[in-house]
């Protein structure tokens, strides 16, 4: 026992040992089957080896040291039983048959633990059988699970029956044989999902299981009987149909949407009331675990919970487009909990919507720049401020002063709340431009209206400062000595394509250039300003002339002084936007306190270059050096990285001059290498102490123009004795030199020309474009290095010449004659592309080149006539061939290669053979074939005799036999000789032991004298022929099976062929047979309604299609035998006995008589009752009972009677 207490402050484990003592059960009886069964013969000698009771100690678990003692039997001294091995042996020599003699027997415990207490066993009585019993089963009831993925012919349970010996030994028990049913509401019905093996009793699934569908039970209730020489007995066995996970989860939905506001709660796990979740649903077709379902979704900022429930796990954004809201796109899986688990997918889209989150933000820039001229009237327009607002709100501006106040107007200038457009005030003058000084610095907020939203939400602002000044411009002027339009002048701008910035803009009137209001001009990164101006004039064909010149930007005071110490540069291999470097200063906290304010004199002058300035000046104390760190971040996504480096700058003495560096023609800033120049090539670089020194900068690896086009070297020079240095920029231009090859766009250029068309009709048809275009590029720098020709090689100058042709500067390539696709679709060429100037690679002759192949297929144009294999086609068809079937397969060929036939039947005319003309087509040309089809017979008539019914009559006791009584004839309406041949049968009353026919001939013969006087004679008999066309191995058609299929009726997935596939035997013959073709049903032999077992049968019948892979279906045929008349009546008793009062009326009553025939359901059998003579006294009268059946009432005739008659009765039945 663990005692557990509010604070548990130690623990310790014990070992217990327990010891279990030994309780002595009593014996039980082990052996089966139960209840105990047994026969007895019904003589036998004393002592006869009847049965053996088995019984051990401990409950069945111990050992067989018992003793078997005998209660009593019933009726008593009938057996005795051995008390030590518990045989049952015979008492006395003779039971009576049909009689049951039980036996009670208890074990008792030999060796019992304690002595005064006897351990005995439960009472177990046997029951003898003086006579045969039916088999016993080994269990009184069998139930098993199966699951529904179990294979045909699988093996269920197997249900095996005890057979008991024969009670007399001059004869043997027949073959044990077992049969399984259904057992629905009382009723035993064949299954066609269960079958047995007759012999072992093995049950076995006859056809697939499906635990999901509705129509399928979960629990198949059956009974197997198992039969021996006429003595039956059965047992129950429920098989349970087990599900397997072979469905997977089904979404209600392929695709759920929602839509919710982007400031939608985070919340993870299940949802409450305060937060609104999408919900999605599955179904899945199995149960239990395999029902199960998990869900799961593949986009971070969602996540589901088990009940389907997907909730926002990060916060929304609807701001990533212009639509004012953002759609997610996730997948979510739906994964049950069966072995193996199976899921499926379904696609969510969460439309969020926007909600006033987001401050306005100034572009291109919160500073701006304008310029006003110093003689600019009012409402000069100045600059115009513009802000976005990520929300799509409309935004407002106003300037604020210093104290945070806002106004829409200064003292000079107005701004629109609206567009953001400053204005010189309306009743600003010149005067009032000059009176004040420039430049003018405004500050400008932007505030958003939160109009994007229908729910109330906060405002937003944000502010910018508007530099204005005033600003020069200049104009040029061109001349055109033409007059009228073609002395017109429009000017404008030229820049270059790959050139985004345009800084200035330009009157194309008056040729007025003016600063661009959306461009910042900055003098410390772009001192001047190149500008291209392009004059040209209206005329029909316009003539242009250009001017270039340089602006100079004026500097203001918008930097503090600072004087530049060094550069750092950190260097990072991750991709771009994971390597932005930017660096900042901090203090190094390693350094001494003295050192944690150094960084303030320092800034970094650009985050992106690393440089480092000094900002303010170095304090009068004497201090000897300064120590901070820089650290760079890479910026980088999701996390940034970063680094730092201790910088160490020293202080020296004012007096101390650092080393100047030399600028002079031999002491250039920059040189030109020539790339791939060898290793330790000395560059020269002056500076200057105390006299003239050199340094010397060597190549350590080849330089390639096409890697980097110029090296910045930073040169550091330092006084070793004062260790002041200075340092200095050093450029490496490298120059290039033709050393790379030409490279094609891709490695195989294609195109298609149609056959058929002259070069003339392909320019017109096609608008004089090529075939194709090959492209090579040459990565050299501009000049005959990477001009790149391509002139014709191989092909195209020998028999590819009068073919194609190649344009050596565009490589477009055209065709030069007219193809045939049937004589040659494809052609190969090479084409050659080479630079303009002798390659620099070593070894190389000439330019550098480089090859390509150019594959040109011919297309195709339908030019070609179809035609058939053969001038003329035979097939044969049955003569009820279903409509649709397939005769005969008759194909044409189209040498073109993407032609459409279409065939037609044109004409048509025969009977048993029928003439075709068939015609194909290929929209264009045609061709004909001649098909003759040959109509065959098939036996789908039945013989049919000269006359309805033969009739004659005979003498009775005629010793003159045999004897020909009838010569029946039946015909043919068939053609072919196998239906032409009949064979006649006889069936019914006296056939094969009176009468007789001929197998062919049909002549009818008495083999056996007949009686006509009762009570064994008969005086009329009646007998049926039946004939049979095809030498009789048909059988007799009663019925067809149709299946359906809805492949395509014309390929074999629609082709199908029948079989049986459970059918029924007579003494071991086949009772139907299935035409494999037509699904038509044959009786194979005569049936007997009259016998129990041939009254109805049940059959599966299966059609297969011939697809691959094959599929099948199954259904079973209830065949019922009809009744027919072929029966003689008998009476019920052979002899009656009645009386009647001597004065009895005539016409009254003296006895009732009916009589039975087999022939219960057989519409004419009908009776009437007769005298077989003539009675003087009585007469028979044909009546109908209570019940409406017809019965015999014999009546009195005449009154005069006398004491004793005997009449004899005969019996008619009416067809």
């Amino acid at each position: 026992m663990l005692h557990r207490e509010t604070k548990v402050l130690s623990a310790r484990i014990q070992t217990l040992h327990i010891e279990v003592e030994d309780v002595d059960e009593p014996p039980a009886f082990v052996n089966g089957p139960v209840p105990f069964l047994a026969v007895v013969p019904l003589e036998t000698p004393v002592g006869f080896h009847v049965f053996k009771f088995a019984a051990r100690d401990e409950a069945g678990e111990g050992d067989n040291d018992v003793e078997y003692r005998l209660i009593n039997t019933e009726p008593s001294g009938m057996f005795t039983v051995d008390p030590s091995t518990g045989v049952v042996r015979t008492a006395v020599r003779q039971y009576k048959e049909g009689q049951t003699y039980r036996v009670l027997v208890q074990a008792v415990d030999k060796t019992p633990t304690d002595n005064a207490t006897k351990q005995e066993s439960e009472v177990a009585k046997l029951e003898i059988l003086a006579g045969d019993r039916p088999p016993q089963f080994l269990q009184q009831h069998y139930t098993v699970s199966l699951p529904e993925d179990s294979l045909v012919d699988y093996s269920v349970v197997d249900v095996r029956a005890h057979r008991f010996r024969a009670i007399d030994d001059r004869h043997s028990k027949g073959e044990l044989s077992y049969s399984v049913w259904s057992h629905h509401g009382g009723q035993q019905e064949p299954t066609s999902v269960f079958g047995i093996d007759p012999k072992t009793g093995v049950i076995h699934l006859r056809r697939l299981l499906d635990y999901d569908d509705p129509a399928q039970p979960k629990l198949h209730k059956l009974i197997v009987v198992a039969s021996e020489d006429g003595k039956e007995s059965s047992v129950p066995v429920d098989v349970h149909i087990a599900d397997v996970n072979d469905n997977a989860p089904i979404f209600s939905r392929p695709l759920y949407t929602t839509q919710v506001r982007e400031d939608y709660p985070v919340y993870e796990g299940y949802c409450r009331n305060t937060v609104k979740c999408f919900l999605v649903r599955t179904e899945d077709k199995d149960s239990g675990e395999n029902a199960k379902v998990r869900y799961s979704v593949d986009n971070d900022n969602f996540t589901v919970n088990e009940q389907g429930e997907i909730s926002a796990k990060n916060r929304l954004d609807a701001d990533q487009f212009k639509e004012r809201f953002f759609i997610y796109r996730f997948n979510v899986t739906a994964t049950d909990f069966g072995n193996p688990p199976l899921s499926s997918n379904a696609t969510v889209h969460i439309r969020t919507e926007n909600t006033n989150d987001e401050a306005p933000v100034f572009f291109p820039t919160r500073h701006y720049t304008a310029y006003v001229a110093e003689d600019a009237q009012g409402g000069t327009p100045v600059v115009q401020i513009q802000a976005r607002d990520p929300d799509r709100d409309q935004v407002e501006y106003a300037f604020v002063d210093q104290n945070g106040a806002e106004s829409y107007e200064t003292s000079l200038f107005h701004i629109d709340k609206d567009t953001g457009l400053i204005k010189l005030r309306p009743k600003v003058q010149a005067s009032d431009l000059l009176r004040n000084d420039s430049p003018y610095n405004l500050t400008v907020i932007a505030r958003d209206d939160g109009s994007c939203c229908s729910t109330e939400s906060h405002r937003h602002t944000a502010t910018a400062t508007v530099l204005i000044g005033g600003f020069p411009t200049r104009s040029v002027v061109a001349t055109d000595e033409d007059s009228s339009s073609n002395g017109q002048i429009v000017y404008s701008l030229y820049y270059a394509q790959s050139e985004s910035r345009k800084p200035f803009v330009i009157d194309k009137l008056t040729g007025v250039l003016t600063p661009s209001p959306h461009v910042i001009f900055d003098r410390e990164t772009r001192p001047r300003e190149d500008v291209t101006v392009k004059a040209t004039d209206r005329g029909d064909r316009p003539l242009i002339g250009f001017c270039q010149f340089s602006i100079e930007v004026v500097d203001v005071n918008d930097n503090a002084p600072h004087t530049s110490i060094l550069t750092v540069f950190a260097f990072d291999t991750d991709a771009p936007h994971n390597a932005n470097v930017t660096y900042h200063l901090e203090a190094d906290p390693t350094a001494g306190e003295e050192f944690q304010n150094d960084s303030s004199y320092f800034k970094i002058l650009n985050e992106h270059s690393g440089e480092i300035t000094l900002v303010k000046p170095i304090p009068r104390i004497p201090k000897e050096k300064f120590v901070f760190n820089v650290i760079a971040d890479d910026n980088g996504i999701p996390e940034a990285q970063r680094s730092s480096v201790q910088i160490t700058i020293k202080v020296h003495e004012k007096q101390q001059s650092a080393p100047r560096w030399q600028t002079s023609p031999d002491c250039k800033n920059q040189v030109t290498v020539v790339e791939n120049s060898e290793v330790c090539l000395y560059l020269p670089i002056c500076l200057q102490v105390y006299g003239r020194e050199w340094v010397e900068v060597v190549i350590m690896e080849p330089l390639d123009y096409e890697q980097a086009q110029n090296y910045t070297l930073t040169l550091t020079a330092t006084d070793v004795n004062s260790h002041v240095s200075s340092s200095r920029s050093f450029t490496v231009l490298v120059e290039d030199v033709n050393d790379v090859v030409p490279q094609f766009t891709v490695d195989l250029f294609t195109g298609t020309v149609d056959e058929e068309l002259t070069p003339a009709e392909y320019m017109e048809k096609f608008d004089r474009k090529p075939i194709t275009s090959v492209k090579a590029v040459d990565t050299d720098s501009n000049g005959p290095q990477n001009e790149v020709r391509l002139p014709p090689v191989g092909a195209l100058l020998n028999e590819g010449a009068r073919l194609f042709r190649i344009d050596e500067l565009t490589g477009e390539i055209w065709p030069s004659a007219k193809f045939d696709r049937e004589q040659k679709d494809m052609y190969i060429l090479t084409v050659e592309a080479r630079d303009n100037s002798p390659s620099a690679l070593p070894g190389a002759i000439g330019p550098n080149k480089d090859n390509v192949k150019v594959q040109i297929v011919i297309g195709d144009v339908n030019d070609n006539a179809p035609s058939f294999d053969e001038p003329r086609y035979m097939g044969k068809v049955l003569e009820n061939a279903d409509p649709g079937h397939e005769i005969i397969t008759v194909k044409a060929h189209d040498m073109d290669k993407h032609s459409t036939l279409r065939y037609d039947v044109v004409a048509a005319q025969g009977e048993s053979v029928y003439h075709l003309r068939l015609l194909v087509s290929d929209g264009r040309h045609n061709a004909s074939t001649d098909v003759f089809i040959y109509v065959e017979d098939v036996n789908d008539n039945a013989p049919v005799f000269e006359q309805p019914s033969y009739s004659t009559t005979i003498l009775e006791e005629d010793p003159d036999i045999p004897k020909v009584l009838f010569h029946v004839k039946a015909t043919d309406a068939d053609k072919d000789e196998k239906s032409r041949r009949i064979i006649y049968l006889l069936e019914g009353q006296g056939a094969g032991e009176f009468f007789r026919i001929g197998r062919e001939s049909g002549e009818i013969e008495l083999v056996k004298a007949l009686d006509r006087d009762p009570p064994n004679g008969v005086p009329a008999w009646n007998f049926i022929v039946q004939a049979i066309d095809d030498d009789a191995r048909e059988g007799v058609y009663f019925m067809d099976v149709r299946a359906t299929d809805y492949d395509d009726p014309t390929t074999d997935n629609a082709r199908l062929e029948y079989s049986i596939v459970l059918n029924k035997e007579i003494n071991g013959q086949p009772v139907f047979r299935i035409d494999p073709a037509s699904g038509k049903i044959f009786a194979m032999r005569a049936l007997d309604r009259e016998l129990p077992s041939e009254r109805e049968f049940v059959i599966e019948v299966r059609a297969t299609d011939h697809g691959t892979p094959p599929r099948e279906g199954a259904a079973n045929v209830t065949v019922k035998v009809l009744d027919k008349n072929d029966n003689a009546p008998s009476f019920e008793r052979s002899q009656y006995d009645a009386t009647v009062a001597e004065t009895a009326p005539i016409g009254s009553a003296v006895i009732s008589v009916s009589a039975t025939d087999p022939d219960d359901e057989a519409i004419d059998n009908l009776f009437t009752y007769t005298l077989a003579d003539d009675s003087k006294y009585f007469y028979m009268t044909t009546d109908r009972d209570s019940s409406d059946s017809y019965v015999g009432v014999l009546r009195v005739k005449r009154v005069s009677l006398t004491h004793s008659l005997y009449l004899s009765l005969l019996i008619f039945w009416i067809h």
